[in-house]
């Protein structure tokens, strides 16, 4: 890349209105009788959220626009310290078009199943911790790994994750009566079903069991998405 294509993007992401707005968020942090106030990190966090925001708002679904690599190049600064930028804009900044929830669902195309675990990489980090943090609220919890964006969970905690996050109430009330139906079908307790998570049910029943109940839930789903990924869970699997 030349100082042209880093000129070409700049004048591609701002428009001359943009570039005003821009300056203007800046001014507040200095001409308000603040002058020399911002520290240079919160200013740093500052500009790279007016840079990536302009990105998110055209292409938020391609992840490889705004990835730790490509912002890299463009910035001229280590991928480690994108990442990290990334997360400190979330917290100071947040982008209110980013919905964690279809994020999540976008990204299940690439799952795979390794090792009795569930495995899916995640190149953002602020996505990497929204899913962990649901997970580990249902109380399942995820496998650390050098890779810190390879997310890794059991099968079940995953069914769990994505009944939660799914924004069909009556989907997910027909999987969960599918699920309770087919388990007394096959013997496993559910005397406790109402106040138990899916994980928690099932962790004991091995995969082709989990395979088995799951498959059951797919005439009664109703919803493509949600039901969508619950074949892909169960096609890698199987695998």
């Amino acid at each position: 890349m030349t100082m042209i294509n880093f000129k070409e993007k700049y004048e591609q992401l701002f428009s001359d209105k943009a570039k005003a707005e821009a300056f203007d968020k800046i001014a507040e942090n200095y001409y308000f009788c603040n002058f020399g106030t911002m520290r240079k990190a919160d200013l740093d966090i500052l500009m790279f959220s007016l840079y990536i925001d302009k990105i998110l708002n055209i292409s938020e679904e391609d992840v490889n626009s705004y990835s730790d690599y490509i912002l890299s190049k463009y910035l001229g600064i280590t991928q480690s310290k994108v990442s990290n930028l990334k997360v400190s804009k979330e917290l100071k900044y947040p982008y209110e078009g980013f919905d964690w929830h279809k994020s999540f669902f976008r990204l299940c195309e690439n799952i795979r199943y390794e090792k009795g675990k569930i495995k899916l990489d995640i190149r953002d980090k602020n996505l990497y911790y929204e899913i962990k943090n649901a997970i580990e609220v249902k109380g399942g919890y995820i496998d650390v790994q050098l890779n810190s964006k390879l997310l890794c969970v059991s099968p079940e905690y995953f069914i769990d994750l994505i009944l939660d996050i799914s924004e069909d109430d009556d989907a997910r009330k027909k999987v969960r009566e599918q699920i309770k139906k087919e388990c007394k079908k096959n013997n496993i307790d559910t005397e406790y079903f109402e106040q138990k998570d899916i994980g928690d049910i099932l962790k004991d029943n091995g995969i082709l069991m989990l395979c088995k109940i799951l498959e059951s839930t797919i005439p009664v789903v109703g919803n493509i998405k949600l039901s969508n990924v619950i074949k892909m869970v169960i096609n890698v699997m199987r695998k």
